[in-house]
């Protein structure tokens, strides 16, 4: 792919992937690929994620930076930061310059409220991403509406 084109990461297993033109507009939504372990649990599917991230060579990448939350247990610490781990090694194996943000910065950026719900994002990039609007229409799009104002930010913060 030649177009110019900016990737936004929400990194979990409910996250997502989102790929911007130049104009903003949606080049590509797609839902965390994930896959079942022997034992049960979900984790991210890398080989999947890097045939997705392949079509866009070179293209950057701003990935929420993420860390242990309050009340979460070892094991889901563990798998969150190994989903993030392999996230970033799916990224660098292809080239793709990075750059980490916090949340508080990218929602701050998209005029988001600290401790707002998950409707939030949805109705505020379906407000500045009209082509994406229609991948925004339940509660549970909220890591593609993260990833698309991920994305989004990014393109205005080179």
């Amino acid at each position: 792919m030649t177009e110019a084109v900016q990737i936004g990461i929400d990194p979990g297993l409910t996250g997502a992937v989102c790929v911007l033109n130049a104009a903003g507009e949606l080049v590509e939504l797609a839902d965390m690929p994930t896959q079942m372990t022997t034992t049960g649990r979900r984790e991210i599917n890398a080989a999947c994620l890097a045939d997705l991230l392949r079509k866009y060579p070179g293209a950057p990448a701003f990935v929420e930076r993420v860390g242990a939350r309050p009340g979460e247990g070892a094991v889901g610490a563990f798998s969150f930061g190994f989903s993030q781990g392999s996230i970033l090694a799916v990224l660098a194996v292809l080239g793709h310059p990075v750059r980490l943000v916090q949340p508080a910065v990218w929602k701050r950026w998209a005029g988001i409220p600290a401790g707002a719900d998950k409707q939030a994002s949805i109705g505020v990039a379906a407000r500045l991403l009209p082509t994406a609007a229609r991948h925004l229409t339940l509660k549970k799009h909220d890591g593609r509406a993260d990833a698309a104002l991920i994305a989004r930010f990014g393109q205005t913060h080179p």
